[in-house]
Parts: structure tokens; C-alpha cells; sequence
């Protein structure tokens, strides 16, 4: 049989990843900074960074830096695995270990690199960066690859899976370090300080959001006009991209589809100009060609319009995308399905009904789930700039974004605007959450998870 134990069958890899580890605390001693002083130069290890240090002659204080404390951490958890657990892992469980922590070492060493001399050292005078950091990284990068190296030999991973690492790389990068970002949340923003250095004040940001008096009319824009958006946008979507599966011709099928998509290409700036030529007092083509002099309407000062014309520029612009993701569902459908409905006698109506409607659900339940988790989002193209901005028109074109985006214009306060992220943000995943639970419950192959 087989054995499943990595380090009998390669021992040398976990020497290495062993020697690593251990040479990545050793680096810590090493210099990763360094500032001037009376034109001496003095360094600043790793283990001091860890600690917090003063420096300048107590002038400047150096907090113990936390990206550093979680990559210590990490490199001694691997330590305590090699030494002690590895016996009781299957291969692939133990590789996942290792690539773990140097994953978070890796990143902890890019955020040494990038922020030695901007933030951590950025009070001191002449800051370099020190050998400690480019060692700590490189370390951590070996690390990353001997991980892979015993996922690969132990038939874990593919050659196939190396194709994921720079889509992974740009998620973390994209979507998981700005999260750091969310702290701004909870802070009051002091540029003479510096953001990090900037004192806590709790929940006293989204207080903002919840004091205003035009709270109520901002939610409740935001959740109508995005409610309406999800059951006009995927009923037409679905209805349109059924049409588009019954053209024969594939000439005229390509045709309409690009017209169709079109609109989905044109930045909200053009649309709000395009709608402004339609709807102007002065020289709107509606006013002056299909009313006529005498029955001009001021659309721009007339809020019982709005909400009409929002949707119809809304469905206007985003139904030939949402047409053709149905289409692509529609074309994966098995045509012998189709077959045996007309040998049956089924009209083309009866086989939209029974066959393409039916198998469109998980579909239509992706994009539902979709919709419903930025339920508290509004495309701001779309409520700021094709109303040119109307106060006289806020009472139905202001959301939460046009709302905190004026907000921030006039008081310049990023905390709020942070606050306001992230309250959207929690209160759209808690959405998608439940939505998901009611899905499972109800039918549990259409959930998302």
C-alpha cells in the first residue's frame, strides 16, 4: 500500500520548507529598516518592528507592526507542524498547511516592501529599506513554491492548478487587501497625522447614515428602484434572449444581438446627454416635436416622471447583456428535447413553456441572488448623472450613493463615505444569505451554496 506520509516519501522537502521556516526567524534579527541620525545610520530589525520601537532620539514612535506579528505567527505555526504534526496529515492536507503560510508570509513581506519607507518609517529621516525584508520575502516565496512542489509530487495538485495562481494573486490583490480598507469605517480621518495614526471613534460614522432626515427616502429609492430592476430586467432578459434562440438565420441572430448589446457600451455620461436631447425644456425633441409649443413639460422639475424614465434607461442599457447571458443558457440546452416535443405534436410555444423556461431556473436563480446582494447599491451613473443632478427631482432619484457621494463633496469626510460602504457592503451579504437559505430550502440544486 501506498504510503501517505510526504516526508517519508520525499524527506528532503520537508527539510527544506523545515529550513525555511527557520531561517525566515532567523531573518528577523536582520536589519529591515534603517533612518539617519547625525549623519549616522541606524538600523531597525524585524524583532524591533515586532516590538515597537522609539527612535530619533524618542521623537518617533514605531508601533509593533501588525502584517509582521501575523507572518511571525505563521512561520511558527509551520515550524510546530513540521516538528511535531506532520506524521498525522494525508499529503495533500500538510502541502495546503505549508502553502498557507507562505502565502501569508509572501504578502506580509510585499506589504513590508511597499509601506517600510511610506508608513512604517515614514516620520524618521532618510528611511532605507534593509536587507531583513528582501530575505523575510524571498524566504516566503520559496516557501510557496516547495508547497507546491509536495501537492505536486504526491499527485494533489495538477499542472493544470498553476494556471489559477495569477487569478488568485489578482483576487487577494483586488478584493481581499483593500478590506483593510474598512477600518476607515470605524475611524475620524486626520490627514495631518496620517490615516493609520487617525483615533478610533467606534460607530460614531454610521451614525451619519441613520441621523439624516432623508434616511427613509434614500433606503427606500434604492430597494423599490432595485427590486424593480430585478424582476423587469431578468423577465425581459429572459423573454429576449428566448426570441433571440428561435431566429434561424444566424446573420440576422449576430445582427440583433450586437445592436442589442450596443447600448451596453455607452458610458452614462453619453446616455445622460442622450436622454437631456429627449427631454430638454428648451430644445428637447420630445417638447418640441411631440407636444408642441403650449404643452411643453419640465421633466427636469417634474418628480412623477422619474421613476419611469430611471427604469426605461435602466432596462434600455443593461437588457442586451442580460439577454444574451439567457441565450447562452438557452444553447446549452439539449436540442433532442426539442426534437421529441415536436414529434409529440408540442407547438414552438408549448416547448418554450415546457422545456426552456424550466431548465432557464438555476439561471434565473443566479442572477436573483446576484441582484438581491446589491439590493443597498445603485448604478450612479444612472440616478447622478441622467438626472444632471435635479435637486428638485432628489425626492426620487437620490439613493444611498448619490447621497453619500454630495455628502462627501461638501464635508469631504472619508469615514462617512467608508461607513456608508460598509453598511451596504454587511447588509448586502446578510441578503444574499438568507435569499440562498430560502433557495435551499425550497429547491437545494438551484442554491448558490
Amino acid at each position: 500500500m501506498e504510503d501517505k506520509n510526504i516526508h517519508r516519501e520525499k524527506p528532503f522537502l520537508r527539510w527544506l520548507v523545515l529550513l525555511c521556516g527557520i531561517l525566515s526567524l532567523i531573518s528577523l534579527a536582520l536589519p529591515f529598516g534603517s533612518y539617519r541620525l547625525d549623519k549616522t545610520y541606524y538600523d531597525i530589525s524585524g524583532l524591533q518592528l515586532i516590538t515597537g520601537k522609539t527612535i530619533m532620539g524618542g521623537r518617533v514612535v514605531i508601533p509593533p507592526t501588525a502584517p509582521l506579528i501575523i507572518g511571525t505567527i505563521a512561520a511558527i505555526v509551520m515550524l510546530v507542524f513540521l516538528i511535531a504534526g506532520y506524521n498525522k496529515m494525508t499529503p495533500r492536507k500538510s502541502g495546503l498547511l505549508v502553502l498557507l503560510c507562505g502565502f501569508a508570509d509572501t504578502i506580509v513581506g510585499i506589504i513590508l516592501v511597499v509601506t517600510m519607507t511610506t508608513a512604517i518609517l515614514s516620520e524618521a529621516k532618510k528611511p532605507r529599506m534593509g536587507v531583513g525584508v528582501y530575505l523575510y520575502l524571498a524566504l516566503a516565496v520559496l516557501t510557496v513554491v516547495l508547497a507546491y512542489t509536495i501537492l505536486a509530487m504526491n499527485k494533489a495538485v495538477s499542472a493544470l492548478d498553476f494556471m489559477v495562481i495569477p487569478g488568485v494573486i489578482y483576487m487577494i490583490c483586488n478584493n481581499y487587501i483593500p478590506m483593510v480598507g474598512i477600518s476607515f469605517a470605524f475611524k475620524k480621518i486626520n490627514y495631518s497625522v496620517g490615516i493609520w495614526k487617525s483615533p478610533w471613534v467606534g460607530f460614531e460614522n454610521f451614525k451619519f447614515l441613520f441621523r439624516s432626515q432623508d434616511t427613509l427616502i434614500i433606503t427606500r429609492n434604492t430597494i423599490l428602484y432595485n427590486l424593480t430592476f430585478i424582476i423587469l430586467g431578468n423577465v425581459l432578459g429572459a423573454l429576449v434572449g428566448i426570441c433571440l434562440s428561435e431566429i434561424f438565420s444566424r446573420r440576422l441572430q449576430k445582427l440583433y444581438q450586437t445592436t442589442i448589446l450596443l447600448p451596453q457600451l455607452i458610458s452614462w455620461v453619453i446616455v445622460a446627454y442622450i436622454a437631456y436631447g429627449f427631454l430638454s425644456n428648451e430644445a428637447g425633441w420630445i417638447n418640441k416635436t411631440v407636444l408642441g409649443a403650449g404643452n411643453e413639460i419640465n421633466f427636469y422639475g417634474t418628480t412623477k416622471y422619474w421613476p419611469f424614465i430611471l427604469v426605461f434607461f435602466h432596462l434600455w442599457k443593461g437588457l442586451g447583456y442580460s439577454s444574451i447571458v439567457y441565450l447562452s443558457s438557452i444553447v446549452g440546452i439539449d436540442r433532442s428535447l426539442y426534437e421529441a416535443a415536436s414529434i409529440d405534436g408540442c407547438s414552438r410555444i408549448g416547448a418554450v413553456r415546457h422545456i426552456t423556461v424550466p431548465l432557464l431556473k438555476p439561471t434565473l436563480i443566479t442572477l436573483i441572488t446576484l441582484g438581491v446582494g446589491r439590493i443597498f447599491f445603485s448604478d450612479f451613473g444612472l440616478f447622478y448623472q441622467v438626472p444632471m443632478n435635479s435637486g428638485s427631482l432628489y425626492a426620487v432619484t437620490d439613493t444611498i450613493d448619490t447621497y453619500v457621494y454630495r455628502a462627501l463633496m461638501q464635508l469631504n469626510n472619508v469615514s462617512m463615505a467608508s461607513a456608508a460602504s460598509a453598511f451596504q457592503a454587511i447588509v448586502g451579504f446578510g441578503t444574499v444569505l438568507i435569499f440562498n437559505t430560502i433557495v435551499r430550502r425550497v429547491s437545494r440544486e438551484n442554491a448558490l451554496f
